[in-house]
C-alpha cells in the first residue's frame, strides 16, 4: 500500500529490465505500429550510420511509466500526472534498462520526482592478462566511441571470471508527478 505519510524526499524507486532482444524490439515494432527498419533490421541501421539497430525511443520511455504504474498498482493507490523526459542516447539489444525515480519533494498528495533512465552495455570480459574470455555484441560492432571513453563512461569491474568493460550512460533524464489517493 501507498500512502503519502510513507513517502520521503530523496527516497527512491527502481526498476531495471535486462530482456532487450531483438525479437522484443520486432514485436514492439509490430505492436506500436513503428516499423521504421533502424529498429529491426541492422543492415538498414549500419547504413543510417548507427552500428546496428537500436531501441524506439517509446520503447524505453514506456519502462518510465510502468515503473509508476507498477509502484501505484496500476491505480489502486494513486496515478500518474505528468512525465517529462529527454532522450539523449540510444538502448540497444543486450542493454540493461535501468529507471530510477527520486523523490524531490511532497506537496499535499502530490510527489514530485527526478528522473534517471540508465543503459549499462557490457562490451568484453577479459582475464587477467588481458585476453577476451567473452565478448558482447558491443565489442564486436563497435558500439563504445573514443567519445565514450574521454566523457568517463566506460567502466570496468570485477566479475567472477575476469574483469568486465561495460558502458554506463544516462540516456533518459527526466522529471514526473504522481498523485497518492488519501
Amino acid at each position: 500500500m501507498v500512502k503519502i505519510a510513507d513517502m520521503k524526499v530523496s527516497q527512491v524507486i527502481k526498476n531495471e529490465f535486462d530482456g532487450i532482444t531483438r525479437e522484443l524490439l520486432r514485436e514492439y515494432a509490430k505492436a506500436s505500429g513503428d516499423t521504421n527498419p533502424i529498429h529491426t533490421n541492422d543492415e538498414i541501421a549500419e547504413k543510417a550510420g548507427l552500428k546496428g539497430i537500436i531501441a524506439h525511443g517509446l520503447f524505453s520511455y514506456g519502462f518510465i511509466t510502468k515503473l509508476f504504474e507498477d509502484f501505484l498498482e496500476h491505480g489502486r493507490f494513486g496515478k500518474l500526472i505528468e512525465t517529462k523526459a529527454e532522450m539523449r542516447a540510444m538502448v540497444r539489444p543486450g542493454d540493461t534498462l535501468i529507471t530510477e525515480a527520486k523523490v524531490t519533494k511532497i506537496d499535499g498528495n502530490r510527489v514530485y520526482f527526478d528522473l534517471n533512465q540508465t543503459t549499462i552495455t557490457n562490451v568484453d570480459i577479459k582475464d587477467k592478462n588481458g585476453n577476451i574470455i567473452k565478448q558482447f555484441e558491443a565489442g564486436e560492432r563497435g558500439w563504445i566511441s573514443e567519445k565514450d571513453i574521454k566523457k568517463g563512461l566506460v567502466k570496468t569491474k570485477e566479475v567472477d571470471n575476469g574483469i568486465l568493460t561495460y558502458r554506463e550512460q544516462v540516456a533518459t533524464p527526466g522529471s514526473a508527478i504522481i498523485e497518492i489517493n488519501e
